[in-house]
């Protein structure tokens, strides 16, 4: 069979500017962010030149080698933070244009027979011997470097099969963003809208209370050991913390009025591993691919594999971070917890 690729340029959908101004949030508290930080390097980086030049004692000392080894380590750094920022106004400028809907995507059409990561963040469409990689809006900076941004875990899709990409090329040089995957051969999805009720209201915070009281059944045990072991109490105080935080009312379910239903087969999972601020800690979130649409999920059980049908709900206010699931079932299996 063929793999030549068949290239066609078509004006961005709103869909696609959509999923774009989601992909542009905390950009600007980013840039304020990286600004300040350049500011506090190169001020150190003077501050410590001017105490060598002028500090006698520092030259003749060992002190004066760590400052100046200090002062160079900073400036490297300061020297990097500084050409990032000064690509940033060519990258938002090309990029509100796309907002604008003044830039073409590429519809790249071909015989998909393999798929996994990139060399660069984000993933790889191999077309027999020709390879596509491109960028994952929410997972790669796609309004400043699509080159930068997390690097999958694992990667599967459904190959063998014709499969159109949508992409956008925002910088010359750089990966593509994907802005949609199309398998013409895969069943319809099925897409649904309902209002919030009551009930959904109240499942989702019987989960909520389920987990406080969880972290607090978990918190008896270290109180009743700083009886013998005094600090145990804060591990204690720890446990009622997170079930305090973790049994709060989510905000998004209160500022939501409708519930989105997805119901299909699975074309590609990418899954991320995300630690948090304890580096030994982390959770895995899984996003699949289903009729042509990325959606990020995030439960506990196993992931469902390319060409198996699942349903799942998701509520309007889909955040920066996209569409993110109320419930998760694979076919024939139980509801897995979120």
């Amino acid at each position: 069979m063929s793999t030549t690729l068949q290239v066609t340029e078509n004006p961005l959908s709103d869909e696609d500017i959509l999923l774009l101004r989601r992909g542009r949030s905390g950009r600007a508290l980013t840039a304020v962010f990286a600004g300040l930080m350049f500011l506090l390097l190169a001020s150190s980086v003077i501050v410590f030149v001017v105490l060598f030049i002028y500090d006698g004692s520092l030259r003749r000392g060992a002190d004066g080698a760590v400052v100046l080894v200090c002062a160079v380590a900073m400036a490297a750094f300061a020297a990097f933070l500084g050409r990032r920022l000064m690509r940033l106004p060519r990258a938002w400028r090309r990029f509100n244009q796309a907002l604008k809907g003044r830039l073409p995507k590429q519809i790249v059409a071909g015989h998909l027979t393999g798929f996994g990561p990139s060399e660069t963040p984000g993933v790889c469409y191999t077309f027999g011997e020709q390879r596509v990689d491109v960028a994952l809006p929410f997972w790669n900076e796609i309004s400043r470097d699509t080159r930068d941004g997390s690097r999958p875990m694992a990667v599967a899709a459904l190959t063998h099969l014709p499969v159109r990409l949508h992409l956008l090329t925002l910088q010359p040089g750089t990966p593509p963003v994907l802005l949609r995957a199309e398998y013409p051969m895969s069943p319809q999805a099925w897409n649904s809208v309902e209002e919030v009720s009551d009930a959904d209201r109240q499942a989702v915070r019987k989960e909520e209370l389920g987990a406080r009281k969880l972290f607090y059944a978990l918190a008896l045990l270290p109180l009743a050991g700083s009886l013998f072991l005094g600090p145990l109490i804060l591990l204690s105080a720890f446990f009622v913390l997170m079930g305090l935080v973790l049994g709060m009312r989510s905000p998004r379910l209160k500022r939501a009025r409708y519930k989105h239903g997805v119901r299909g087969q699975v074309e590609e999972i990418v899954t991320y591993r995300v630690r948090t601020s304890n580096s030994n800690v982390s959770t895995l979130v899984h996003n699949y691919r289903i009729g042509g649409v990325m959606y990020r999920v995030e439960h506990f059980g196993q992931a469902a594999a390319p060409g198996q049908s699942v349903a799942f709900e998701y509520l309007d206010d889909a955040g920066f971070l996209g569409p993110r699931a109320l419930f998760f079932q694979i076919e024939n299996q139980s509801v897995m917890t979120l």
